[in-house]
């Protein structure tokens, strides 16, 4: 699946289904480290194999390169852990 506008139009979201949870998990914990150096967070959630991701920017208000950004790792990051076929 790609990347959609949110209904706020305020950002981006997108769910990505791993074979396992201990990929998606694997996912999650890239990203993290990632969030953690460019101090940009998303909003998420993890259901067993399934991470929904949605990014955001706060100040200013809605969507921004940052968020584009971190979006285009996620997709490089899942590629590289292995998304569910």
């Amino acid at each position: 699946s790609a990347w959609t506008i949110t209904s706020s139009k305020m950002g981006i979201t997108r769910r990505f289904t791993f074979p396992t949870f201990s990929a998606a998990w694997r996912f999650m914990n890239i990203v993290a480290d990632e969030c953690k150096a460019k101090k940009h967070h998303p909003h998420w959630s993890n259901l067993y194999n399934e991470v929904t991701v949605e990014w955001t920017t706060h100040k200013p208000k809605g969507l921004s390169i940052k968020d584009v950004d971190m979006a285009e790792f996620c997709d490089r990051t899942a590629d590289a852990v292995g998304l569910k076929a």
